[in-house]
This record gives structure tokens, sequence and C-alpha cells, in this order.
């Protein structure tokens, strides 16, 4: 595979880490693991709402109505479970976040899946070389 997919799959791996890590905590190690988790997939999320899915739009414009369309819906709702891990939290409410954490887990395997097997070997197959420097460019700043 090449830049885009090889960057952007390590990172979903690296995330997936910290969400199996919380299999088995106590609240108050769930909440630090969380956090954690939580900041990073944000991040994830808005490299690729702002920086590559523009990029590859713009290439491509076709995108923007298809996978790309889908991709920021299924952000909403990660986002969405997101929060009412966040709010279970707050409250102490271990049951009701890992409740919300199926619910991510879920929507995020089948996320990630298409990610990873449409839309980032799209990004290597339609972006060039300058597009792609330019893109981590953004991220790394």
């Amino acid at each position: 595979m090449g830049k885009i997919f090889d960057f952007f799959e390590k990172d979903h791996r690296e995330i997936d880490a910290l969400f199996l890590d919380l299999r088995f905590k106590a609240l108050a190690e769930y909440r630090g693991i969380f956090e954690e988790y939580d900041r990073r997939l944000e991040r994830h999320i808005v490299w690729e709402e702002t920086i590559l899915f523009p990029a590859l739009a713009q290439k491509n414009p076709m995108f923007k109505e298809g996978p790309i369309r889908v991709m920021l819906i299924e952000h909403k709702e990660i986002r969405q479970e997101k929060a009412a891990v966040i709010q279970a939290l707050k409250k102490a409410d271990l049951s009701d976040a890992k409740i919300h954490e199926k619910a991510l887990a879920s929507i995020l395997s089948h996320h990630n899946a298409k990610e990873e097997q449409v839309l980032y070997p799209a990004c290597d197959r339609f972006l060039e070389d300058k597009d792609v420097a330019d893109i981590f460019s953004k991220i790394r700043t």
C-alpha cells in the first residue's frame, strides 16, 4: 500500500490498542485511558475531515458525495458515542460507559474497514506526491 494508507492504518492500530486497553479496568484507570483514546481518535478524525478528505475531493470530486459523505456521517455517530461514554464517566457509571463503548466499537470496526479498503487506497491512487507531502506537512504542524 501507499503512504496515506500506511500512515492512517498505523494510526488506527495505535488507537485500537488504547481501546483494547480499556478492558477490565476500574473506573479511575478507565477514565485516564479513555481520555487519551478520545484525544487520539478526535485528532485522527480532524486530520481526515480538514486535511485528507478535502484533498481527495479536490482530486476526484465523485468521492465527496460518495465515500467521504458516508465517512462524515459515521464521524458524527462516533462522536456521539464518545460523548455518551464521557457523560457516563462523569456520572461514575462504568456500566453505562461500557454499553456505549460497545456501540462505539461496532461503528468503528465497520468505519475503519471502509476507510482501509476504499478511502485510503483511493488517496494513494489519486493524490500526487506533492499532495501527500502537503497533507503530511499539515498533519505535523
